[in-house]
């Protein structure tokens, strides 16, 4: 008998509050990935939650003014996120919506959060699909292999989770 191949993945969406326009959080079966994402309005709700004090990458997205079609957005990491959200609260107006990718077994370093951080970064500017409102564009830091194999899985579940939100 033939063996079935399964390619499938398995994507855990959470209604925290149990309604969509809310807090939300975003799981890959089988991987660490955490996505938590949320309307600015529930920022407080966020950052009371264990995800607000671990490292991670997130970005900010909101409508371009200067655009029906595009979108301008933010990409950031923070170790924790807590205190860069906060700022960003007080020093970016155009955001609305924020999604923001943690480890659920507290092993995602900052070096890596920083490689995230550039390979987001590369991928949205390369997408020409939306308006980036990052000043500087960060540099991918030097990684191990290992470490380098890991991010690179991460970053396969941060696109599959994107694209899955319609992101």
């Amino acid at each position: 008998m033939g063996g079935v191949t399964v390619e499938g993945k398995l994507i855990r969406l959470f209604l925290v509050e149990g309604i969509p326009s809310s807090l939300k959080t975003v799981e890959v079966s089988n991987m660490t990935i955490l996505g938590t994402m949320f309307p600015r309005t529930k920022l407080n709700k966020f950052l009371s939650r264990e995800a607000a004090n671990k490292p991670g990458v997130y970005i900010l997205i909101g409508k371009n003014l200067d655009s029906t079609e595009e979108f301008t957005v933010y990409v950031g990491e923070g170790d924790p996120v807590s205190p860069r959200l906060k700022s960003h609260s007080n020093n970016k107006d155009f955001w609305t919506e924020a999604i923001i990718f943690t480890s659920k077994d507290n092993y995602l370093t900052k070096t890596q959060i920083q490689y995230l951080e550039s390979e987001l970064v590369k991928l949205l500017n390369e997408s020409n699909r939306v308006k980036l409102d990052n000043n500087q564009i960060p540099t991918k830091p030097n990684i191990s292999e290992v470490d380098s194999a890991e991010v690179r899985q991460f970053m396969e579940a941060i696109k599959l989770i994107l694209s899955s939100l319609g992101i």
